[in-house]
């Protein structure tokens, strides 16, 4: 197939695309420039939050290699539906729909040795091929770094892209890495939303003093701090059981303030469409 052939075909995944996602108001994509640093996190207590504010949230993961959302709602037992026309129906959990190539696989400990064009393909066919419904804000969790993934998503969702929420850690390295993602969506044209900083502090569980355990916070030029999470065992704990959203529902200081960032993240896209 020649080149005119190949952009056909994209052309043709494209309006797919946007057929699937044609009743999803707002699609927010979490990245970072590196791994660790809790994108999937942050990408599913997002999720969580805004469905249980009253809005219909679905979450993509678009992980290939390292899924982790499965895991951090509890769901990796499940399977996405099929209809008879061969389109995808999410899992529902905590009433939001969500959509992993993980909830795919029969074989879930054998790792997924692709090259980069048929990753990006997978995707997008797995945006088009699934039955979103009606949706206030589809969460898209990517996979480290600004490769063919991000891109992928960047360039298919574009229409649809409100904004994407960086997640960082203290620490002038991490610093680095992540800037180079805001300068990734910069050069598309992505708004920025903001940045969340995970890993921030931990308390003092003797005097309850704030300790910055990975250094200082070092702010990144051009974007708002969306807010900063704790660490927290209990939160740790969580996540490895599957049971986030009960997470969610303490008192926690964490889950005080991942609560705050989707509420953040919520004003701020509202703003953008009262401007707009």
């Amino acid at each position: 197939m020649g080149e005119r052939g190949h952009l056909s075909t994209f052309n043709q995944l494209i309006e797919e695309v946007n057929r699937s996602l044609k009743s999803v108001k707002h699609v927010i994509a979490v990245l970072s420039g590196k791994g660790g640093v809790g994108k999937s996190l942050i990408s599913a207590s997002l999720s969580i939050a805004l469905s249980r504010d009253g809005r219909r949230v679905a979450l993509l993961d678009a992980d290939v290699h390292g899924p982790s959302i499965p895991w951090i709602l509890g769901i990796e037992d499940r399977f996405l539906g099929t209809t008879v026309d061969g389109k995808l129906v999410p899992v529902e959990v905590d009433g939001i729909a969500v959509v992993s190539l993980e909830l795919l696989l029969e074989d879930r400990s054998a790792p997924i040795v692709w090259r980069g064009p048929l990753k990006t393909k997978t995707l997008i066919q797995l945006v088009a091929s699934t039955l979103w419904g009606e949706r206030d804000y589809l969460v898209v969790d990517l996979p480290p770094g600004t490769g063919d993934e991000a891109l992928t998503i960047a360039q298919v969702l574009r229409s649809k892209l409100t904004g994407v929420i960086l997640v960082s850690t203290p620490g002038a390295m991490v610093k680095h890495i992540v800037e180079k993602a805001k300068r990734f969506a910069d050069m598309l044209g992505i708004p920025l939303l903001g940045v969340v900083m995970n890993m921030a502090y931990a308390r003092c569980p003797r005097c309850g003093a704030r300790i910055e355990i990975f250094g200082s916070i070092e702010p990144i030029e051009g974007a708002e701090v969306l807010g900063e999470v704790p660490l927290d065992p209990q939160l740790a704990k969580a996540v490895e059981r599957g049971e986030l959203a009960q997470y969610l529902s303490s008192d926690n200081e964490a889950s005080k303030r991942l609560r705050e960032i989707a509420r953040r993240v919520e004003e701020l896209v509202e703003k953008g469409k009262d401007s707009g």
